[in-house]
């Protein structure tokens, strides 16, 4: 019994380190192909073994020419059956939600600063209800995070702004009832949320929660759609071609 599995576990290391070692040799032939020195190729080979989104969504970017750049822009874009690169797909009705992904100064992905809504229906990425902020539920989900539960997430608080407001609606009932007691009548708490479905105008705080996102049907954008975002977002090729210079002073006699 040992020596068979000894053999089936022989034999499952060894297939994955062929799988890997293939996809090292992919990696190490196309960054040849890149101009990239030998030992950069077998770094990024060993790296791409293991996580290849690393290289062919990251470094193989940072390699190409312009030209390859733009082509690989139009062909990912139209693979995953958007006009834009930075657009989402309705959860709802399957509209394109164009300008709905952007990067942060750091490079990271994020929601577009709003509104990020749909054109057919009345679905909307900025929500409070996938934002970070946000606390479902009555007052009793004060100082919590997450989805308080699982119960109704259509209303709650915004965990950033506060307002002044009734103990009796900032409070749990026993709560309100103990401050009462003690003199006060109201206090600075998180904003009420009527509807998370629609933020508030005066929102600037608004912070993508990825779970959130997730339990809503959005996928977060992955390696390969940041890089068609950073793509997308380079600024075109400057004009490299040398303008016309008139006659200097010195010449102008010459004329």
């Amino acid at each position: 019994m040992d020596f068979r599995f000894s053999i089936v576990l022989l034999a499952v290391g060894t297939s994955i380190l062929a799988f890997l070692a293939y996809r090292g040799a992919q990696v190490w032939v196309d960054a040849g192909k890149r101009g990239f020195s030998p030992a950069r190729r077998l770094g990024w080979a060993i790296v791409g073994a293991v996580v290849p989104a690393r290289y062919w969504w990251g470094a193989r970017i940072a390699a190409l020419s312009p030209e390859e750049e733009e082509t690989l822009l139009a062909q990912e874009t139209a693979a995953l059956g958007l006009e834009r690169a930075d657009s989402l797909r309705c959860p709802l009705c399957g509209a394109e939600i164009t300008h709905a992904w952007a990067l942060t100064p750091e490079g990271r992905p994020t929601v577009a600063p709003g509104p990020v809504e749909c054109p057919d229906c009345d679905f909307r990425l900025d929500t409070c209800r996938h934002c970070a902020h946000f606390l479902p539920g009555g007052p009793q989900a004060m100082g919590q995070s997450g989805w308080a539960g699982g119960g109704d997430i259509t209303h709650g608080r915004c965990g950033h702004y506060r307002s002044s407001q009734p103990v009796e609606q900032a409070c749990a009932p026993d709560v309100a009832r103990g401050l009462k007691a003690r003199g006060w009548d109201r206090v600075r708490a998180p904003r009420p949320i009527v509807d998370s479905f629609l933020p508030p105008d005066s929102c600037r705080a608004f912070k993508p929660d990825r779970k959130r996102l997730r339990a809503g049907s959005v996928p977060w954008p992955d390696a390969r759609r940041v890089a068609l975002l950073r793509l997308l977002a380079e600024p075109p090729a400057a004009d490299t071609e040398t303008p016309e210079e008139g006659p200097s002073g010195d010449e102008q006699w010459l004329l």
